[in-house]
């Protein structure tokens, strides 16, 4: 059953505007399970985040006093960690791009999805999504990937080679060597992100593997990459923005209460400390929520330029298309 909140899903390919227009009608109607959606990932990386803090305190990588960080300590501590947080996340991930391509595209259908259903439906496919998620990471990132290791090798054998006293020369022409690399993997990772743009809608709308996922994803997006980047772009640009205003509005609050308690600092009490801690506690709430919503304009984004390049690429609408059926969790 479609919910007269959602405006209707067009039976025709879409213009630029229509498309722009179709995301921002369905972000207003739909924000609210997205919010929930977005809050899981996010949270869990600053819980994680806070943990790996606390980890390398205990492990005496911030001595006390301060002095010289333990490098020693740093390096048996950060590698760990840092597996630990790659294998939460990944999966965490997964589950976040699941639950909000449900969510976005339940929505483009005219359909009102949950923070709960979409959770569910996530969480009953989480090692397809994660394998898609590690496959779509890898093929984006293993350029750069591979130029940071080769860099590292590059500087590793000059070092060995020279006794302890590599060549200024020699590691001068490892730097440049180095930019190009990144700059050729950043080109590479944005060219990749697009074709690989609707994969997650195309593994869930048509009950796709993570590989024939990425296969229709690169069928659908030929000739349409420049729409999508663009399409990508105005929502980032959007975003800044906000985030400027935001930042202006927030330095312009800080200033004025540091004004206001200009020489009273150092005689605050409690309650002071506590009403510090709650507006840092709002300020963080608001951005994460802020953070969600963006997310969700990207999910909503794929899943109406999804539906759309189906319009454009299959002579007809293929059954899932129009089927009450379709999306079933």
């Amino acid at each position: 059953m479609t919910d007269s909140r959602f405006p209707t899903p067009p039976a025709m390919p879409m213009t630029f505007g229509q498309i722009l227009d179709r995301i921002w009608r369905l972000l207003k109607s739909a924000w609210r399970p997205f919010i929930g959606i977005g809050l899981f990932p996010f949270g869990l990386f600053l819980l994680l985040y806070a943990a790996f803090f606390a980890a390398m305190f205990l492990a005496g990588v911030f001595p006390h006093p301060p002095a010289h960080p333990n490098v020693n300590a740093m390096v048996f501590t950060l590698l760990p960690m840092y597996l630990l947080m790659l294998a939460v996340m990944l999966p965490a991930y997964g589950m976040y791009y699941g639950s909000s391509t449900y969510a976005a595209l339940h929505a483009d259908r005219g359909q009102q999805a949950t923070t709960a259903q979409s959770f569910r439906h996530a969480w009953t496919n989480l090692g397809r999504y994660t394998w898609l998620m590690f496959l779509r990471s890898l093929i984006v990132a293993g350029p750069i990937l591979v130029g940071v290791a080769l860099i590292g090798i590059g500087a590793l054998v000059v070092t060995l080679t020279s006794n302890g006293n590599p060549s200024p020369g020699l590691l001068f022409l490892l730097f440049p060597l180095g930019v190009l690399l990144y700059l050729g993997g950043l080109v590479w990772a944005v060219l990749m992100s697009l074709r690989y743009a609707l994969a997650f809608p195309a593994c869930l709308h048509e009950n796709l593997t993570a590989t024939q996922a990425l296969k229709r994803s690169a069928q659908l997006t030929q000739g349409a990459k420049g729409r999508i980047f663009l399409v990508a772009l105005i929502i980032y640009a959007i975003s800044y923005a906000g985030i400027m205003v935001l930042y202006i509005v927030f330095a312009i609050v800080a200033a004025i209460v540091g004004l206001a308690g200009a020489g009273s600092w150092d005689h605050m009490g409690p309650a002071a400390y506590i009403l510090l801690g709650i507006l840092g506690l709002v300020v963080l709430a608001f951005l994460l929520v802020y953070a969600a919503l963006l997310m969700a304009a990207y999910s909503i984004a794929f899943a109406v330029q999804y539906r759309d390049q189906c319009l454009r690429v299959d002579p007809q609408p293929p059954p899932f298309l129009t089927s009450e059926n379709a999306l079933s969790s």
